[in-house]
C-alpha cells in the first residue's frame, strides 16, 4: 500500500496549544479543503505529526477525490520511461482502499500534455477490488484530449454498471470505432456535462435508457456546433434544465450548420430552465420544443463576455416563460432598449425579470414596461 513519510515527534507548542486543540472533527474539515483537488495535497500535512497523519489516513472522505491530472503525472514522474508507475499505482490503491465504503469523485484525463496514462494505472483504478471500487464511483469527469473529427478507440476498461454514477462530464468525445462499445448502465445518473461531444454513430456509446434519467444537460461547444447537436439533445427528453454554452462564441463557426434545418426538432416537454451561455447559435436554438419553458437565463460567455443571445433568443420559446433572468458582464455593450422590448414583449406570461441595474435603468422610463406590471429585481 502507498503511505507517506510519517514524522513521530510530537508537535510544536504552537500546534498543541492551538490547531491540535481542535476537535477531530473540525480538523478533518480543514483538511477536506485542502483535498479538494485529491490526497496529493495533503502530502505535506502527512509530515507533521503522528496525530494528523492518523486522522487524515482514517479520514475516508479525505481518499474519496482522485485525480490523474499533470499534478499527479509530475508527483511520480511520468513523463518518461524512468516514470515512477509502481508508485502511482501503490498511491491510486491506498486512495481506493482508505476511501472506501465511501462514493468517489473520479476526475481522469486520458492525455496530459502528450503524456497518456498508463494501462496499467488505468486498470488499478477501474479493475481491482471485488466487486470493483469504480462502482463507488458517484461523479465522474473524463478529459479526452483528441483533434476534431479524428478516430478515438473507446480503451476505459469500465464495468457493465455504475450503479452510484450521478454526475457524468466528457469532453472531447468522438466515436467512430466498433458500435458494440457501451459506456455503462447509469441508473441514477441524473446530471450529464457534455463539451465538444461528436458521436455521431448508432447506437450511442451512452445507453438509451440512461437518459431518461437525466434531469440536467450542459452541452458546450467550444469548437463548432454541427447538425447533429439537436437529435442528440431530444435522447435527453426527461430533462428539466438544459444549458447550451458557447465560451468563446465565433460566429463564423456557424458555417456548418447549414443542414441543421433537416434535422428532427428536439421535443423536450419535461423542459421548464433553458440557460444560454455566451452567443448559441439561431438555428440550433429554432429547433427546440419547448411548451412547458418556464424560465429563460441570458448569460455571457466565460472566455468572450461582451457576446450574449439576448438579441438572438426566437420568440416561440418565450411563449410560457414566467421568469427571464439577463446576466452581462461589466464588459459587455448594455443591450439595446428594442432588443430588451423585444424579449419582454414576447413573453406573455412574463412575471418576474431580474438584471443588472443598467437593465432597469434601461427600462424604468419606458412606460411600455410600467404597464406589464413585471417584478424587476436587481442583481
Amino acid at each position: 500500500m502507498y503511505s507517506f513519510h510519517k514524522n513521530n515527534q510530537p508537535p510544536s507548542p504552537l500546534l498543541r496549544s492551538s490547531i491540535s486543540l481542535l476537535p477531530p472533527e473540525l480538523l478533518c474539515e480543514i483538511f477536506s479543503f485542502r483535498a479538494s483537488r485529491g490526497p496529493l495535497g495533503l502530502r505535506h500535512a502527512l509530515f507533521v505529526c503522528k496525530y494528523w497523519h492518523n486522522l487524515i489516513v482514517n479520514d475516508q472522505k479525505l481518499w474519496s477525490t482522485i485525480i490523474l491530472d499533470r499534478d499527479f503525472v509530475d508527483q511520480f514522474k511520468l513523463r518518461g520511461v524512468s516514470g515512477q508507475i509502481s508508485k502511482a499505482n501503490a498511491y491510486i490503491g491506498a486512495c481506493l482502499d482508505r476511501s472506501a465504503p465511501f462514493p468517489l469523485d473520479i476526475t481522469l484525463f486520458e492525455n496530459v500534455n502528450g503524456v497518456l496514462v498508463d494501462a496499467s494505472i488505468l486498470s488499478r483504478l477501474l479493475c481491482s477490488g471485488e466487486p470493483y471500487h469504480i462502482q463507488r464511483c458517484r461523479s465522474l469527469s473524463w478529459y479526452i484530449e483528441n483533434e476534431l473529427y479524428e478516430n478515438h478507440t473507446v480503451s476505459l476498461p469500465l464495468p457493465s454498471s455504475l450503479e452510484r454514477l450521478e454526475y457524468l462530464f466528457v469532453r472531447g468525445f468522438t466515436l467512430h470505432s466498433d458500435p458494440s462499445d457501451r459506456f455503462p448502465q447509469c441508473p441514477r445518473l441524473k446530471e450529464v456535462h457534455l463539451v465538444n461531444h461528436l458521436e455521431g454513430t448508432l447506437p450511442h456509446y451512452f445507453l438509451d435508457h440512461d437518459y431518461t434519467h437525466v434531469e440536467k444537460l450542459t452541452y458546450t461547444s467550444d469548437i463548432r456546433w454541427i447538425d447533429y447537436d439537436i437529435p442528440y439533445i431530444q435522447n435527453f427528453h426527461g430533462i428539466h434544465t438544459l444549458v447550451l454554452e458557447d465560451p468563446f462564441s465565433v460566429t463564423l463557426r456557424y458555417t456548418i450548420l447549414g443542414d441543421v434545418e433537416n434535422t428532427a426538432i428536439a421535443h423536450l416537454h419535461s423542459l421548464e430552465t433553458l440557460k444560454l451561455i455566451g452567443l448559441v447559435p439561431l438555428k440550433i436554438m429554432q429547433r427546440l420544443y419547448v411548451p412547458n419553458l418556464k424560465r429563460i437565463d441570458i448569460a455571457t460567455g466565460s472566455s468572450a463576455p461582451h457576446v450574449h443571445s439576448l438579441d438572438k433568443v426566437p420568440l416561440p420559446l418565450l411563449q410560457s416563460v414566467v421568469r427571464i433572468f439577463i446576466c452581462l458582464s461589466d464588459s459587455s455593450t448594455p443591450p439595446e432598449p428594442h432588443h430588451l422590448r423585444r424579449i419582454i414583449c414576447g413573453a406573455p406570461s412574463l412575471a418576474c425579470l431580474t438584471g443588472t441595474s443598467g437593465i432597469g435603468e434601461l427600462l424604468a422610463g419606458e412606460e411600455w414596461f410600467k404597464e406589464r406590471n413585471i417584478v424587476y429585481n436587481c442583481i
